[in-house]
């Protein structure tokens, strides 16, 4: 059964330079109508401290594959795919809309009914984007 309340999951998108510079901390939430993605570059050396939280609002349309990843029978990451790379091309690791999300070990057991809360929002998404099409062909008529 599908809850109401909406899904957070802590995540980290590793480095992609050899010096940790890039590594990026966030919070994704999934609501009632969108997602939500907040995140920041993780503080270190060169920088220093965190940096300011960056968030974007997708909506569940615009995410085109979900896939979990599984490290010895524990839910260990999400990949995120979104059809229009532009929407997340400023987060460092991100590479043509392809999301490699490591979760943080607490957020593990939510994570698990993610993949049929997006399928069954998609699916509404997709229905009601057609209906909007077949209403405008039959008022052209």
């Amino acid at each position: 059964m599908l809850e109401s309340s909406p899904i957070s999951i802590q995540f980290t998108i590793p480095a992609s330079d050899h010096l940790g510079k890039n590594e990026v901390e966030g919070k994704v939430r999934f609501l009632l109508d969108s997602v939500e993605l907040d995140w920041r570059l993780k503080g270190n050396v060169f920088r220093g401290g965190p940096q300011e939280v960056n968030t974007i609002s997708l909506q569940y349309g615009d995410i085109e594959h979900v896939e979990l990843k599984k490290r010895w029978w524990k839910l260990s990451s999400i990949i995120l795919r979104i059809s229009t790379p532009a929407l997340v091309e400023e987060i460092p690791g991100v590479e043509m809309g392809k999301m490699p999300l490591v979760i943080d070990q607490r957020s593990r057991q939510e994570a698990e009914k993610l993949n049929s809360l997006i399928d069954f929002k998609r699916s509404i998404f997709l229905v009601n984007e057609q209906t909007k099409r077949l209403e405008n062909l039959s008022n052209g008529l």
